[in-house]
């Protein structure tokens, strides 16, 4: 029987990128709004394959990025561990997500459903999506090999719309 994965919020975990360097990310809320999914904040510092984590250290750190994730499937693969627990989740009340509703978005170049939201808040419809709202996390629920794009080139590898 295969091992029950507890997450909890507060949790920090380390993935290792390309056995070069560590990040960090931590388990800051579970989102209701969006799939009851886990919200997590990866941290902008890469530190060395060797670096003993300092908690207290990586929670001061700059946030690279917000974003929906299925933890516990990289938990479960290896593709990050726990390495402990925090109470300073940072200012999750103002943490800002964007997504289109379109379907089948194959071939549109351009989405005229966008919503905007906060954690465990309403979706607002705003229609097209204007500068006001560009810099917002893309807020979809992202497979862990996602998350490891992002923190490696600064995109995801799927296409996203304007």
């Amino acid at each position: 029987m295969a091992k029950r994965i507890v997450s909890r919020i507060g949790n920090i975990f380390c993935t290792e990128i390309d056995n070069q360097y560590k990040v960090y990310l931590q388990y800051i809320a579970k989102d209701i709004e969006q799939l009851n999914s886990t919200v997590i904040r990866v941290f902008k510092k890469r530190y060395p394959i060797n670096y003993e984590p300092i908690l207290e250290d990586i929670v001061k750190d700059d946030v690279d990025f917000y974003a929906h994730v299925m933890l516990n499937n990289g938990i479960r693969d290896g593709v990050w561990y726990k390495v402990g627990t925090h109470n300073d989740l940072g200012d999750t009340d103002n943490i800002c997500f964007r997504s289109f509703s379109e379907g089948n978005y194959q071939h549109l170049t351009k989405s005229h459903r966008w919503y905007v939201w906060k954690i465990n808040k309403p979706h607002v419809f705003i229609g097209e999506l204007s500068n006001k709202y560009r810099h917002y996390e893309i807020g979809w629920v992202f497979p862990y090999i996602q998350i490891i794009s992002r923190i490696k080139t600064g995109n995801y590898t799927v296409r996203l719309l304007d």
